[in-house]
């Protein structure tokens, strides 16, 4: 099943994907419905394609999920976006395409695209998914209006 999420942030493109590309951005916008920790090591401070990161992540700060990988499959900063492929004990594939196109010199528009199987319970992901990627945009939004 797939999630697509889209809104229009009121920065330029080439600001929104620096950001983007911020560890600390992805622990930022996650936060509360999902806490993600490393677990085997740091994050570093941007991520670099073509390499995997483990984290932990807990739902709503408390649920243990367990240890989910993400690699980092392709960054491309001409077409502002992140491919990265996921997947973690309950979720097999969660391939997840983040990209960032321009409105003009001060807006731009982000969007996740996110294919996700889970086999029986992909649908109870997929309705939580829908709902985390709206939690994400909305704090993309109060990021930037922090900035």
């Amino acid at each position: 099943m797939k999630v697509f999420i889209s809104s229009k942030l009121p920065c330029d493109a080439d600001r929104a994907f620096a950001l983007v590309k911020k560890s600390s951005t992805l622990v930022h916008v996650a936060w509360p419905m999902a806490k993600i920790v490393p677990s085997r090591n740091s994050f570093p401070e941007q991520w670099v394609q073509g390499k995997k990161v483990y984290c932990k992540s807990y739902l709503f700060g408390i649920v243990p999920v367990g240890e989910r990988s993400i690699y980092f499959e392709r960054i491309d900063p001409h077409k502002r976006e992140i491919q990265t492929r996921e997947n973690d004990p309950l979720v097999q594939k969660w391939d997840h395409l983040i990209s960032i196109k321009p409105i003009d010199s001060s807006s731009c528009i982000y969007a996740d695209e996110i294919d996700i199987k889970a086999g029986l319970i992909t649908f109870v992901v997929w309705m939580w998914a829908m709902c985390f990627y709206k939690h994400r945009q909305s704090r993309w939004l109060k990021l930037l209006e922090e900035d």
